[in-house]
C-alpha cells in the first residue's frame, strides 16, 4: 500500500468539511494525514472521498475506502459489520434549538418536530428517550439545520461537536447543555482477514497518537472549550 484511501464527512465542521480553498479540512482529515505519517511515512499518501452517515458504511465495504474516519460513533450494531480501532474521540448527544425556544429538555421533545440525520444514532435516542415527539430526517447536517432555520422543527438531536460546528457559524441559535449520551468515535474497517494488517497498523497509530498528545493537539485545534 502506497497509498490510504479514506472516507471523511464534508458538511460537518469542524470534524469534516471543505475549507475556503475547497481542500478537505477539520479534526478527522488531520487524524488521517497523521495516521498516513504514520503508516506510510508521508502525511500527504492519503486521497480523501466524501462520505455521509447513511454511505460511509457501504462505501467502505464496497471498498470504495480503505478506512472510514468520520465521527463515527461505536455501537454493537456497527461493530457487526465493520472493525472499529480504539475510539480517538468522545462526543455526547445534545439538543440545538433557536434562542428563545420554550423547549430546555429531552422531555420537551414529545410532541415537538425534532430533526435527526439519518444514518446516525440520534433515531435510536431520541425513540428511546421522547418517544412522543415528530422525527424529521434528513441525509446532511447542513440540510436538519435548514429545516430548523425555516421552522419546520422546532430541535435537532445529534452530537454535541457536529452542533457545536452549526452553532459557530449561525447565530441566534444555543446548545442545550445537557448531554444525552456518551459517542465514542472510532475509524471503521472492514471487517476481513485482509484487512487485518491495517487494522493492527491503525490500532498503534491511535495509540501513538494518544500517548504523545498528538490528538489532544488536534482537538484543540479544532474543538476550543465548548461554553453554550
Amino acid at each position: 500500500m502506497n497509498k490510504l484511501t479514506v472516507g471523511v464527512k464534508n458538511d460537518s465542521k469542524p470534524f469534516g468539511f471543505i475549507d475556503n480553498k475547497g481542500n478537505p479540512a477539520g479534526f478527522d482529515v488531520d487524524v488521517a494525514k497523521e495516521i498516513a505519517r504514520q503508516i506510510l511515512g508521508d502525511e500527504n499518501a492519503v486521497e480523501f472521498v466524501y462520505v455521509t452517515p447513511s454511505s460511509r458504511i457501504s462505501d467502505l465495504n464496497s471498498k470504495k475506502v480503505d478506512i472510514v474516519i468520520a465521527a463515527m460513533s461505536v455501537t454493537p450494531n456497527r461493530a457487526e459489520v465493520v472493525s472499529f480501532s480504539q475510539p480517538y474521540y468522545q462526543s455526547g448527544q445534545a439538543i440545538m434549538v433557536k434562542e428563545g425556544s420554550k423547549i430546555s429538555s429531552l422531555a420537551d421533545l414529545n410532541g415537538s418536530n425534532v430533526g435527526i440525520v439519518l444514518g446516525t444514532t440520534g433515531e435510536k435516542t431520541i425513540r428511546n428517550l421522547a418517544p412522543a415527539a415528530s422525527l424529521r430526517a434528513a441525509k446532511t447536517y447542513p440540510e436538519i439545520f435548514n429545516l430548523l432555520k425555516i421552522g419546520e422543527i422546532e430541535a435537532i438531536l445529534a452530537d454535541d461537536t457536529m452542533l457545536y460546528g452549526l452553532a459557530s457559524d449561525n447565530k441566534g441559535y444555543k446548545i442545550l447543555p445537557k448531554r444525552y449520551t456518551r459517542e465514542y468515535y472510532a475509524i471503521a474497517m472492514r471487517s476481513s482477514k485482509e484487512s487485518e494488517e491495517l487494522r493492527e497498523a491503525v490500532d498503534i497509530a491511535v495509540n501513538y497518537m494518544q500517548q504523545r498528545g498528538i490528538l489532544n493537539k488536534i482537538k484543540n485545534k479544532w474543538l476550543p472549550p465548548l461554553h453554550y
